[in-house]
């Protein structure tokens, strides 16, 4: 008997009549590769045998993953086999020989049980998916029937937990001890049943296999609950905030939760469920949107009861340092499973919000009610969104699509809207932690991002009652500056979209909305903001750029909305704080005001931009010449009367422009300057 023979009767006894001494999966799994590639001239009697081997059994993941790995790495071998024998003309081509080979493994298969076909035909699937690439041409049907196989299996699999009757679960697989009957199939074939094509996946039944990995995904968080005990078992340590002894009970906890196999897998498990609803919506919409919203629900529970756990172990406010070395280890597995959570609840609910976009209104669900759950479920992980870049520009790209689709949904419904900005706002005010709190900061900047967003389709009445009395405490402490940014983009949303809506009415004739609660509301934000920005404008709140942009949208505001003589106002009241900054420590202050004026000239009706330009004329007269701050105001005004400034008030703004420029440009410096070039480029084009 050859070497080889020999090695295939050790293989063969092995899978017949399991010893004590068997051999090592890893060897295990060598053979399996070797001789499913090799054995001629078919494969199918030993597939027979490692399907019905007892071997594999009590089921264990890392027998179910040797066995689909030893699967997908016989495809490779096989491929690379074919490649390198001989082949004439009349030989069957290599699509063809692999498809035989597929074929004949798939019929040794027949007759085992579910799970271990599963694992099988997933190991069969992931490695022709592996090697299309490397074929001459592409063949779609290599594999179909793989694809055909695993759905079956997958179907078995499924019965087997959802069987009825006593018979049924009777069958139900044996596992080794600490292994989750529920979540080893799911786990062994998620990565391939996301190569199944839709046509096929739908097939399966779609609601047992959602609450199957629903399921699995709310055991593997706990339910959210997983930090509940941690209160219990911190030790007083005078040096320390936090300190939980190494052999607390709590540690092999949260370790176990955080190394489960769900948790490990959690995003292919992840990338399964968005499929599943995605799918489900896409050919099911009826029988999917009730399903999708339980699905949604069940999220937000654990995300609730996430936060909750969080706000009672008290390291919302630790710092690393304030931590015992000891406690570092489980807080380090604890933000990890804080992190594939958050994830997780995105890529589900980004991809269930996206389909239902595209469902038929006429079915009677509310897709915002789906987006309302989707923001509220992100609000309570609000202080992990912070570790992650937070709600603004740097958000990392996936919670920007899932956030603003989830807003964008909700901002087509005023109801909803108008319920989700109501519902936050007396949450965090009833909340009962200071304004300072970690989690209570991290949750005022994930809302007031989404109410800015929200604004243009918010009541006059809402904005007065919620909006502005929960953004107006921030406007004015930059220490916190996501917060306090937001809160000013917040007002700034509500002055643009109150100017949209009164330039509407004026393009209806329809003045009356204008002139009542919108204008009441004008009257009141427009002077409290001018000087709000004002007080901002000191250095370390609000930036030059950000300054500036305000101060345009305020005075546009008030010109739309109301009497102009509010927009004044503004104008006046930056003059006056400009006079009050005398001191030589204000001059820096005093220059980002003066910034702030000009770039509000476009903003300004024609009846008061010669006052306005006379003003400026004056602080620029003010400023001595050999200072650069003038050559940077000359330049705005410049910039603003080319760019910004409407055909009616350009005309009078250049003939005051061009009674200035000669003593300005007499000022210059360096009258070589590119940009002294560019004016009186600008100065000719002006004379003609």
């Amino acid at each position: 008997m050859s070497m080889s023979d020999r090695e295939y009767s050790v293989l063969l006894n092995h899978l017949h009549r399991p010893s004590s001494t068997i051999l090592p999966l890893p060897t295990l799994q060598g053979l399996i590769v070797h001789y499913l590639s090799q054995l001629a001239p078919t494969p199918t009697p030993l597939a027979a045998t490692i399907v019905s081997s007892s071997l594999f059994r009590p089921f264990s993941l890392a027998k179910l993953e040797a066995l689909s790995a030893s699967f997908r790495h016989a495809v490779h071998a096989k491929l690379r086999t074919l490649q390198e024998e001989p082949s004439g003309i009349f030989s069957p081509s290599l699509n063809a020989r692999l498809n035989s080979w597929s074929t004949s493994l798939l019929g040794g298969l027949e007759g085992g049980h579910a799970i271990t076909r599963l694992a099988c035909c997933s190991g069969l699937l992931l490695g022709l998916e592996d090697i299309l690439a490397k074929l001459p041409a592409k063949h779609g049907g290599l594999k179909a029937s793989v694809e055909d196989e695993m759905i079956l299996a997958f179907a078995e699999v499924i019965d087997l937990f959802f069987s009825s009757d006593s018979w049924g679960k009777e069958f139900q697989p044996v596992m080794e001890k600490g292994e989750d009957a529920l979540t080893l199939p799911l786990i062994i074939s998620s990565h391939a049943l996301l190569l199944v094509p839709p046509e096929k996946f739908i097939a399966l039944p779609l609601p047992q296999m959602l609450s199957l990995v629903a399921r699995t995904i709310t055991e593997a968080f706990a339910s959210g609950t997983f930090m509940s005990t941690f209160p219990s078992f911190l030790d007083f340590k005078p040096e320390y905030k936090i300190c939980v002894k190494a052999g607390a009970p709590i540690h092999e906890e949260i370790n176990a939760i955080a190394s489960s196999h769900a948790m490990t897998y959690m995003g292919s498990l992840s990338k399964l469920c968005s499929r599943i609803i995605s799918l489900f919506v896409d050919y099911r919409p009826k029988l999917a949107l009730p399903r999708m919203q339980e699905t949604f629900l069940g999220l937000e529970a654990i995300a609730k009861n996430v936060e909750a756990g969080w706000l009672s172990t008290g390291l919302a406010d630790a710092e690393e340092e304030s931590i015992a070395p000891e406690t570092r280890p489980l807080t380090t597995s604890l933000w990890t499973i804080l992190k594939t959570l958050l994830f997780c609840i995105i890529m589900i609910t980004e991809a269930g919000l996206s389909a239902t976009v595209y469902a038929p209104s006429a079915l009677g669900h509310s897709t915002a009610a789906l987006a309302l759950i989707e923001l509220r479920t992100l609000s309570y992980l609000a202080f992990v969104i912070e570790k992650f870049g937070g709600v603004g520009h740097s958000a990392f790209s996936e919670f920007k699509r899932a956030f603003y689709l989830a807003l964008d949904v909700l901002g087509s419904t005023q109801e909803e809207s108008e319920h989700f900005v109501k519902g936050m706002c007396e949450e965090i005010w009833s909340s009962g932690h200071v304004s300072t709190h970690h989690v209570q900061r991290a949750k005022k900047a994930f809302a007031l991002s989404a109410i800015e967003q929200l604004v243009p389709v918010l009541s006059t009445s809402t904005i007065q009652t919620f909006v502005l009395p929960f953004c107006s405490p921030h406007l004015a402490g930059a220490a916190h500056r996501e917060t306090f940014e937001s809160a000013h983009s917040v007002v700034l949303a509500i002055l643009s979209s109150r100017s949209k809506i009164a330039v509407d009415n004026a393009r209806s004739n329809d003045r009356a909305d204008t002139l009542g609660s919108d204008s009441a509301l004008t009257e009141k934000m427009v002077p409290f903001y001018a000087q709000c920005l004002i007080e901002n404008s000191a250095d370390g709140k609000l930036s030059v750029a950000q300054l500036r942009l305000a101060f345009v949208t305020l005075v546009k505001h008030a010109t739309l909305t109301c009497d102009p003589a509010l927009a004044w106002l503004c104008i006046d009241s930056i003059l006056a704080a400009c006079r009050a900054f005398s001191a030589p420590q204000d001059v820096d202050q005093r220059h980002r005001l003066h910034l702030s004026l000009i770039s509000s000239l476009p903003s300004l009706p024609l009846m008061l931009l010669s006052r306005a330009l006379s003003a400026v004329k004056d602080i620029i007269d003010a400023t001595p010449s050999t200072d650069d701050k003038r050559k940077e105001l000359v330049e705005a005004v410049f910039q603003e009367i080319l760019e910004n400034m409407g055909d009616a008030e350009k005309e009078h703004a250049v003939c005051w422009w061009n009674e200035q420029r000669v003593k300005w440009m007499a000022s210059w410096r360096k009258p070589e300057d590119a940009r002294h070039t560019q004016i009186e480029g600008f100065q000719a084009v002006l004379r003609l």
